[in-house]
């Protein structure tokens, strides 16, 4: 756990930043402006919390002008808000994450994959690679935030199943934790149900993590809800889940 505090974490969704104005939103309005005294999304966060993660999620979906904001955080370190005050993220851990490269246009200008599962990572990595820096240097004519990133490019590959299973115990994980703290009631699968809930949720990978929760949500989550409205918890202090059916794709669950 980075810095000793799950809640040392600040997310933004750069699909909500793809309008130019859109950058009062992390820095604030300039003087005279509506909002102004509100001071930015951004610039607040990391002041009150310096110490943290700051996570720019799938970086290509704002508009340009939103990325030289970055300019002069991934050079110097910090940034001057609509107010004129200096943040200094020399404390923070700064993290873009994009889907550049997956996808191409080809000469039809359709949208093609051009990485799968199945590609050899030593290619994944190459195609990533060029496609970003494609991205950068031609569509957007900005080379100088490439040069910002320097070597500090990770390309993933595809989640494996050894992996999808660490994600999917993390995952079942959680649910037990909020049964544990909503209801005070310990919450025990045995092997045979949690063999088939992590054939359910990891048989298709294509869809990443995202993919995995989705399906734990349709098999566990929801029928474990409709269960335990119905099943009466007072004074109970273990549940465990007797069984799993599958009917026309609709789960649901036994508990005892």
């Amino acid at each position: 756990m980075v810095f000793g505090n799950e809640q040392a974490y600040i997310r933004f969704d750069m699909s909500e930043f793809s309008q130019e104005h859109s950058d009062a939103r992390l820095i604030g309005a300039p003087p005279g402006y509506v909002g102004f005294d509100a001071g930015g999304e951004l610039t607040n966060a990391v002041r009150q919390r310096p110490f943290s993660v700051v996570l720019f999620d799938e970086i290509e979906k704002a508009h340009p002008r939103i990325l030289d904001k970055f300019l002069q955080v991934l050079e110097d370190g910090r940034l001057t808000d609509g107010r004129g005050n200096t943040v200094y993220f020399s404390e923070a851990i700064i993290v873009f994450t994009s889907n550049l490269g997956v996808f191409v246009e080809d000469e039809q200008g359709r949208r093609v994959q051009q990485v799968t599962p199945g590609t050899p990572y030593p290619e994944v990595e190459r195609r990533i690679r060029e496609a970003i820096e494609h991205y950068f240097k031609f569509q957007l004519s900005r080379p100088e935030i490439l040069n910002r990133f320097g070597d500090n490019i990770i390309v993933f590959n595809f989640i494996e199943p050894h992996v999808a299973e660490q994600i999917f115990d993390k995952m079942l994980g959680s649910v037990r934790q909020r049964v544990r703290d909503e209801h005070r009631v310990e919450l025990v699968i045995p092997d045979a149900v949690r063999e088939r809930l992590l054939e359910a949720c990891t048989s298709d990978l294509s869809h990443g993590g995202r993919g995995i929760g989705n399906r734990l949500e349709t098999a566990f989550v929801n029928p474990l809800a409709r269960a335990l409205f119905t099943h009466p918890l007072s004074g109970i202090r273990e549940l465990t889940v007797d069984a799993l059916h599958v009917d026309d794709n609709v789960f649901t669950l036994e508990l005892r």
